[in-house]
């Protein structure tokens, strides 16, 4: 009962915030770092300029982010996350029959852990209490699931792009490079919209990525979407390894990253 929704968080969980090419470096962590001085005229005005810049904003800063699917059964994901120290939690929570699902992991900067509380206890993995430890960011790589922590990047691809209100964009994506981000799948999913993918944006008066929905596929007359939102620029970020005595090694096959 449980499989199916496993398998969904493992597309939009097993990369995250442990995935391949965890190096986010960017500015510094106050919003301005790096902005021209007044009267300097590097700031671009071009949309397309806009996202690019906005995207590399979203490696400058901590933040929060949250991730839904457009769907009605109110899966979420929420991500803390601290770009330059690689640290975070990020927590997924999937409704199912007899409840929910929830889905956190945890990355410290040289190691990842993940843990599963399920409604019931048929899988005894899933516990709630144990911190499987599924290695190091991006070792081994996963290349099934979304990296959460590199979503704003895809903006980079943007092309046609128009603004359509205050700091409000619109355009097309070209995600046929992006599998390392979206997962190898997505080619496959989107087949011919691959190189242009409908999406809009918001940034703020500090040129931030706010809101950003990326239109992915029709299904059953309904858009699946990924819709995210970036709040919370400069929040205290902890991310401590868990106590020894709650860690787990050798995670099993049924613990996403394993």
């Amino acid at each position: 009962m449980l499989k199916p929704k496993l398998i969904a968080a493992v597309a939009a969980l097993v990369v995250v915030v442990g995935a391949v090419a965890w190096a986010l470096v960017g500015g510094g962590d106050e919003p301005d770092a790096g902005r021209p001085a007044a009267g300097a005229s590097s700031v671009s005005t071009d949309p397309a300029g806009v996202l690019k810049a906005a995207a590399t904003k979203a490696d400058e800063q901590t933040y929060k982010l949250n991730l839904g699917t457009g769907g009605a059964d109110g899966d979420a994901t929420v991500v803390l996350w601290d770009p330059k120290a690689k640290r975070g939690l990020e927590t997924t929570s999937l409704k199912v029959p007899t409840g929910e699902v929830k889905i956190e992991r945890l990355t410290t900067g040289p190691d990842v852990y993940v843990r599963i509380s399920a409604p019931d206890r048929r899988v005894p993995v899933w516990d709630g209490k144990t911190w499987w430890h599924v290695g190091a960011p991006g070792s081994p790589p996963a290349l099934q699931g979304l990296d959460n922590t590199k979503l704003a990047g895809t903006l980079t691809t943007a092309s046609a792009v128009r603004q359509t209100g205050v700091r409000e964009y619109a355009g097309t994506l070209d995600l046929r490079e992006s599998g390392a981000v979206l997962g190898e799948g997505v080619a496959g999913v989107l087949g011919d919209r691959v190189g242009a993918v409908p999406f809009t944006a918001s940034v703020d008066e500090q040129g931030r990525l706010v809101r950003y929905r990326i239109e992915l596929a029709a299904e059953q007359s309904q858009t699946a979407q990924l819709d995210l939102t970036y709040s919370d620029f400069g929040l205290a970020v902890s991310a401590e390894p868990p106590a020894a005595d709650l860690v787990g090694e050798d995670p099993p096959a049924n613990i996403p990253g394993a």
